[in-house]
């Protein structure tokens, strides 16, 4: 393994000397305008050749040697490499706006890339190239000139609650229609998102109501001074999950002088019938997230900042009530302190149980027994979490970088201690990011990010005595766009 990793990075030592050499070119700008339309045409193309090694905190091979990311499939050999490729295009009219960005995330092998493959299998795992189709959309209606001081909105672009903060509750980019407006400096949201709606009323399985999930959201943000104040509010209907949520949410985040604070807070309430525990009576759901963090803009280069959360846990697999915190979606991969894309922990991890996109580990205790997470995976047996975190980012020249440590344990083991049936530690574990780019231009750049993973005894509690290795996983960052 580390000739193969000498032997990459030399690769890539190479490339990134070779490439110094190009002419910075100029922006570029494709538009076309007609009586009462202008229209953009842009594009992007993402390259990340991966290498890692016990990803499983394992040295041997084991069912869990591997992660899971956009793109399907990352597995301990000698490169995966994940190529995210988008092509869009925005218009713009009188009243109204479009957008569409058509994508292909896929995994390098000749059966994504070649559009003749039709195989399907282990290598056709993500979103395939074959399968290339739209990716984000959005098309928006202003009425102001009629007199209603709204618009109308359609589609599945990326939305979100909270990312600005810790993320805790949602973030994707589910279906959906909605209404937005301002009201003086205020501006405000509400959606319908259809998350899962299975329409076969008629059939093998009859009604698939039972299979449905629908999210109803409202948020409005609230600017005072330098300062945004952003109160929120989800009502989730998990038919699949048979769980009623309430989220009631708050997050506030600017700029003070030379510090950056944001500061979230997230409580859960509701019933979620047919508990594998009970039989078919219903539980109570009492749970709650927070997040806090701060950020000092030295200068330039040098930005500290620190930060941690906190999600409930539950105590007692066995009773009535779920004191684990289950979002719809956690975001934290993409908010703007401790988020990074390539970094271990924001990825479907199978000994953590964490989701794609997350830093919860909410799978814990048996997955797809909750009443949320990224595709109803979340576990109602979650021992939560409680993370803290340092880190620094900043810039030099054409250089950019950011480094942080975090360290995460339990907030509550007791339910998983009882589907275990022994005694879980509570330290999950420590994690190392550091992340350096050399942007050529504005469209072109290339960088590398190291993350590593250090498993706390609650791994070797949960799978056995050799799951202590040290996990780590790099990252070559491509990016182009235009």
């Amino acid at each position: 393994m580390l000739k193969k990793s000498l032997l990459f990075l030399a690769a890539f030592m190479f490339v990134f000397g070779a490439t110094t050499a190009l002419a910075e070119v100029g922006s570029g700008k494709v538009q076309a305008k007609s009586s009462d339309v202008d229209i953009n045409i842009f594009g992007s193309l993402k390259t990340y050749p991966h290498i890692m090694d016990n990803v499983d905190f394992n040295d041997e091979n084991t069912a869990m040697d591997f992660l899971v990311d956009e793109s399907g499939f990352l597995d301990d050999d000698t490169v995966t490499v994940r190529n995210e490729a988008r092509l869009g295009f925005s218009a713009e009219g009188e009243n109204f706006t479009a957008l569409m960005i058509l994508e292909g995330d896929f995994a390098l092998s000749k059966g994504n890339t070649d559009r003749g493959i039709r195989g399907g299998g282990y290598e056709d795992s993500g979103m395939s190239g074959e399968d290339f189709g739209i990716e984000k959309l959005e098309f928006t209606y202003d009425f102001s000139s009629h007199g209603a001081p709204m618009c109308v909105e359609t589609g599945w672009q990326t939305k979100w609650l909270d990312i600005e903060t810790g993320g805790l509750l949602y973030g994707d980019d589910h279906p959906y229609i909605g209404l937005k407006g301002k009201m003086g400096d205020i501006t405000w949201e509400a959606l319908t998102m259809w998350i899962f709606d299975h329409v076969n009323e008629i059939g093998p399985l009859g009604d698939a109501d039972y299979m449905d999930w629908e999210a109803y959201t409202l948020k409005a943000d609230i600017p005072v001074q330098s300062m945004h104040f952003v109160p929120f509010y989800a009502f989730s209907n998990n038919e699949r999950a048979a769980a009623d949520v309430h989220y009631f949410g708050f997050e506030t985040f600017g700029k003070m002088g030379m510090l950056t604070p944001r500061a979230e807070v997230v409580y859960a309430m509701g019933d979620k019938d047919n508990t594998w525990t009970s039989g078919d009576h219903s539980a109570d759901i009492s749970a709650y997230a927070a997040y806090a963090s701060l950020e000092a803009n030295i200068s330039s280069l040098i930005n500290p900042y620190i930060g941690g959360q906190i999600m409930s846990g539950d105590d007692d697999a066995n009773d009535d009530d779920i004191d684990a915190y289950n979002p719809i979606t956690n975001i934290a991969r993409y908010t703007p302190q401790f988020g990074m894309e390539n970094a271990f922990v924001y990825r479907y991890v199978p000994a953590l149980g964490s989701h794609l996109y997350a830093n919860d580990f909410s799978m814990l205790g048996g997955a797809g027994t909750g009443y949320g997470g990224i595709s109803n995976s979340s576990s109602r047996n979650s021992p939560g979490m409680i993370s803290m975190g340092i880190g620094c980012r900043g810039s030099y020249k054409k250089f950019t970088y950011k480094t942080q440590f975090q360290y995460f344990m339990m907030e509550e083991e007791g339910a998983l201690e009882d589907v275990q049936g022994e005694s879980v530690d509570d330290e999950l574990g420590m994690e190392y990011d550091l992340q350096v780019t050399y942007n050529f231009t504005k469209h072109f750049s290339i960088g590398n990010v190291i993350s590593v993973f250090d498993p706390g005894d609650a791994m070797e509690d949960l799978y056995g005595d050799d799951y202590d290795e040290l996990a780590w996983l790099d990252t070559v960052e491509f990016k182009w766009s235009f």
